[in-house]
């Protein structure tokens, strides 16, 4: 974190630790390469959380058509520009976790791959972490989540595979991701790009994104030792 630091509205201190490479925001599982310091991750971390939560509460007020492209628009505006889209593969059968490893390793490639399976691989162990992902990720009988592995690229820029699932369930689930498709799913759509983010475009943001989510923050992130 910062020397300053972040504090909820109760007090709690937030730190993020210098060796942890990924972690649940929210609906989000964002996972690092060794290249992005401390002050990229806890950006990418704090201005994807505010989108989430933007387009959330939009989705319940009826005011979100796409779901991505609404959540895309938000953080574009705070830095994550020049969007690539990517062409998704076929969901698959068996385990949703799985089946988004792959989706991932086929469109984005290794690079990004290995670090978003290991993320999955570790949140699967991790039951207080897979429940805040699920509970936050479901909303009734639909669900939205991302899987979100991040490149360093060059001097204030970093390279962002950004992977958005949206499936309706077939009854009532409180889990999903290392459920059975089949068992869990009655219809799911994939939609992927390759976002830049230019963090010096963020900065002249940051403290209105800190302002505006630290009240949720420790509540909606959790790390992923990997």
């Amino acid at each position: 974190m910062t020397d300053q630091g972040f504090r909820s509205a109760d007090g709690q201190r937030l730190r993020l630790d210098e060796a942890l490479r990924a972690a649940v925001v929210g609906g989000s599982i964002v996972s690092f390469d060794e290249g992005l310091s401390l002050q990229d991750r806890e950006d990418i971390y704090l201005s994807n959380l505010y989108a989430q939560l933007a387009t959330r509460s939009a989705y319940k007020d009826g005011l979100v058509g796409n779901w991505f492209d609404y959540y895309k628009n938000k953080l574009r505006y705070l830095g994550w520009d020049s969007a690539r889209p990517v062409s998704a593969g076929q969901a698959g059968q068996g385990l949703m976790a799985d089946s988004v490893s792959q989706q991932i390793a086929r469109s984005f490639g290794a690079g990004y791959s290995r670090q978003a399976s290991q993320a999955i691989a570790t949140l699967g162990r991790s039951p207080a972490a897979l429940e805040l992902f699920e509970r936050t990720s479901l909303q009734r009988n639909t669900g939205f989540f991302q899987v979100i592995p991040c490149v360093a690229k060059s001097r204030g820029k970093v390279e962002i595979a950004l992977y958005h699932k949206q499936f309706r369930t077939r009854r009532t689930v409180s889990g999903f991701l290392f459920w059975p498709m089949e068992e869990v799913v009655e219809s799911s759509m994939e939609e992927m790009a390759v976002v830049t983010f230019s963090t010096l475009h963020y900065a002249t943001f940051r403290q209105k994104v800190a302002a505006a989510v630290i009240a949720e923050t420790t509540r909606h992130l959790h790390e992923l030792e990997i």
